[in-house]
């Protein structure tokens, strides 16, 4: 990176992370006042991680010739393209734009809102960019900062961000199926039924995961088959195993899914058997009581000439009783009770 690519002063206020990769190891976190310095030393490869909402980040992309303008361009479109996982190779720089989850402060183990990072890979810096706090690259840099990882390489470093980001989804899926094993366990014990909205935030949550990381597995799958030059034996069969790994939670994201909708058929099935029960138990009682409504509906016309309006009292219950056990004699026979 020589001195004539750096057009203007980097823009600090926009900076949330920067990191450096020296050829000799032991990775170091750049100052910000000395980020345009380091853009130029050639013995060193960097990630900037940036805020997209920041105006000087934004005309910095617009001006910087480190960034292909086509790669600009796509990023500013006004399209959300977290729903069009892509990545685009032009020369040698990727664009990869990914989901990733929300940071946000209070918010539940389960939690699953996404936001869109875009990721600029070249041989030797790495630009991802975020409108929001992102739990994966927040991870990473603590991570990186504690000395917990060392990549030497922006290729290692985004392998790093893949497992990450990984983890973050299995924790989550962990989560999920936490607590659908809890609802089939009180289903097939005859407990309470699970509330309604409990599967269906399981199943919208799936729902969403699923749309959101198949098409991104797609992109990574037509990746591997055309790697830029730069990457080695190495770095392809690393991303083989992101692949794998990814492969294997969108299958989890599904068989979640499909667990949810079975409970759900299941939790509609008792429902529907339940009311069909309360509503027999009603038609019943409603067949049994009709002669005795009858009867004492008549029976209150108040008309002399009626049969036991001077009579006993005693006579019209006996009557009504009669008429009562009747019908009910009659739905035994039709097993109808």
């Amino acid at each position: 990176m020589s001195t004539e690519l750096i057009a203007k002063p980097f823009p600090v206020a926009g900076v949330v992370f920067a990191w450096a990769m020296p050829t000799s190891g032991d990775g170091y976190e750049i100052p910000l006042f000395e980020i345009s310095e380091a853009l130029e030393n050639p013995n060193i490869s960097i990630w900037l991680h940036l805020n997209l909402s920041n105006s000087q980040i934004q005309r910095w992309l617009e001006d910087t010739p480190l960034i292909p303008e086509r790669v600009v361009e796509m990023i500013q479109e006004g399209v959300n393209l977290s729903r069009l996982e892509r990545i685009e190779k032009l020369d040698d720089c990727l664009l990869m734009v990914m989901n990733d989850f929300q940071q946000e402060f209070g918010e539940e183990a389960g939690d699953s809102s996404l936001g869109t990072l875009w990721a600029i890979v070249r041989p030797k810096l790495m630009v991802s960019l975020r409108n929001n706090p992102l739990r994966t690259t927040d991870k990473l840099r603590y991570d990186l900062r504690g000395g917990q990882l060392n990549p030497s390489s922006i290729i290692e470093l985004f392998h790093e961000l893949l497992d990450l980001r990984a983890e973050q989804l299995r924790t989550l899926l962990v989560h999920l199926s936490e607590n659908m094993d809890d609802l089939e366990e009180n289903l097939l014990r005859g407990r309470e039924f699970p509330e309604h909205e409990n599967l269906g935030r399981i199943r919208i949550q799936c729902s969403r995961l699923r749309r959101h990381f198949s098409p991104e597995l797609i992109a990574l799958h037509r990746l591997l088959k055309r790697l830029p030059y730069w990457f080695s034996e190495e770095d392809k069969n690393s991303l083989n195993d992101d692949l794998d790994l990814l492969s294997y939670l969108v299958q989890e994201i599904s068989s979640l899914y499909d667990r949810a909708r079975v409970l759900q058929d299941e939790q509609a099935a008792h429902v529907a058997e339940f009311n069909a029960k309360n509503l027999q138990v009603l038609s019943v009682m409603t067949v049994i009581f009709l002669p005795m409504t009858l009867i004492t509906g008549v029976m209150g016309m108040n008309m002399e000439d009626l049969p036991g309006l001077k009579g006993s009292f005693y006579e019209v219950m006996v009557l009504m009783s009669i008429t009562g056990g009747a019908v009910f004699a009659s739905l035994k026979l039709k097993r109808i009770i």
